[in-house]
């Protein structure tokens, strides 16, 4: 009789233990989120736009429809807007020819007249950083004007703004040459040529008492003529008196 209630006081025991086990597990469960299944995961995903549901624009340039995500605003002054290509193009085009700064791209046929002009920063993120820079360094050349010099070291190349009797000598095509240093590199060059300081230029003689610069006495006796915008040599061979400055 005791070995029958010890056994049923186990089972008892043994069940209030699985009871609590249990117990403790769903509470355990219930303090925790449960993970979200694929298929709950796939139909809370926003399905990606076609082409055909995304806006479009129509750049008047390549005349053909593109993107909204493709569209490009010149300048905060022009309401013209193109394709990313088409600008690019344009300002490739415009600073290999040196025509700066760069203008709206209707601009040249009269399809603009709000003046739209682009500026580098703006551009930046469009453009190869040698065209990039290409283009700051020509703005800097026409903002400074023909009184400018640029050191002729390779590996200087920096560009000085020139003042007092340093621009006199460098604005007329003269034979006397006349000596400047860098003031980045401190090294001499001819102001007139713009090539290093050597025995071509400083080797006195001719009826004005001066150095000689050769490349200038050459221009002179071919009557070569200085640009007075970009400095670049000229020598025309032939066609009208009219020339453009690229």
């Amino acid at each position: 009789m005791a070995s029958g209630a010890a056994s049923a006081s186990a089972s008892a025991s043994a069940a209030q233990e699985l009871d609590r086990e249990q117990y403790l597990q769903e509470l355990i469960r219930g303090s925790m989120l449960d993970p979200p299944s694929s298929s709950s995961s796939r139909a809370g995903r926003v399905r990606p736009l076609t082409d055909d549901e995304i806006g479009r624009f129509y750049c008047e340039v390549c005349m053909e429809w593109k993107l909204v995500f493709d569209r490009f605003r010149v300048s905060d002054g022009c309401p013209h807007a193109f394709c990313v290509a088409c600008v690019v193009g344009h300002i490739e085009a415009r600073v290999a020819a040196g025509s700066v700064p760069v203008p709206c791209l209707l601009a040249g046929g009269g399809g603009c007249s709000g003046g739209g002009v682009m500026h580098p920063e703006r551009c930046k993120k469009l453009l190869d950083i040698d065209v990039f820079d290409r283009w700051c360094v020509a703005l800097c050349e026409r903002a400074v004007g023909p009184a400018r010099a640029r050191c002729p070291y390779r590996d200087c190349g920096e560009m000085a703004a020139l003042e007092g009797e340093a621009a006199a000598a460098a604005l007329p095509l003269r034979a006397a040459a006349s000596k400047a240093s860098c003031p980045t590199c401190s090294r001499a060059f001819c102001l007139q040529c713009e090539e290093p300081w050597d025995d071509r230029h400083g080797g006195g003689g001719g009826g004005d008492g001066g150095a000689r610069c050769a490349l200038t006495q050459l221009a002179k006796g071919r009557e070569w003529r200085r640009c007075p915008s970009c400095r670049a040599m000229i020598d025309k061979i032939d066609g009208c008196k009219r020339m453009t400055c690229r």
